[in-house]
């Protein structure tokens, strides 16, 4: 494990890397933003690419196809790729991604505002198996496990090779 706590310094960092047997790294986590090589890096995703995978995931017939549906892109940028807590600055940050003005669906802080608040919220969707939340969040749930998971697919296919 490598930290740097200073408090107040810009290059906070976090690196938990677990390797049983002979892998090299099974997880990196980062808590906070790292420039590496010059661009801007979140959870190990740069912006470019985590736009890229919300415009697979956002619009007309797509898995975000209403704005309240928001919430389970937060819920996984939240976790996976350390994006802001506060619902406001998130959907902040959204807008501040470039080319975020092409997504056919806004990141809207009143349509999403409610659903951050739900309990499974504040559990980590990379780990859905154990995600408990109430019977009156069911249905949220679903549609949030839905967009995360769809998410979490897309951006994993950036580690993917072409073939």
């Amino acid at each position: 494990m490598i930290t740097n706590n200073d408090k107040g310094n810009a290059g906070d960092f976090c690196i938990n890397v677990n390797s049983p047997g002979n892998f090299i790294a099974r997880e990196i986590t980062f808590t906070g933003t790292v420039n590496i090589g010059g661009h801007q890096e979140t959870g190990g995703f740069s912006d470019e690419q985590i736009i890229r995978a919300l415009k697979a995931v956002v619009g007309k017939d797509k898995t975000i196809s209403k704005k309240q549906e928001w919430a389970g892109a937060y819920w996984w940028l939240r976790w996976a790729c350390n994006f802001p807590v506060d619902v406001q600055e998130f959907c902040n940050r959204i807008k501040a991604l470039p080319d975020a003005d092409g997504l056919e669906i806004s990141c809207d802080y009143e349509n999403i505002r409610k659903l951050a608040t739900l309990s499974f919220m504040n559990q980590d969707p990379r780990q859905m198996d154990k995600v408990k939340f109430s019977n009156n969040e069911r249905s949220e749930f679903c549609h949030c496990r839905e967009v995360a998971l769809k998410l979490g697919e897309e951006l994993g296919k950036i580690y993917l090779p072409s073939i």
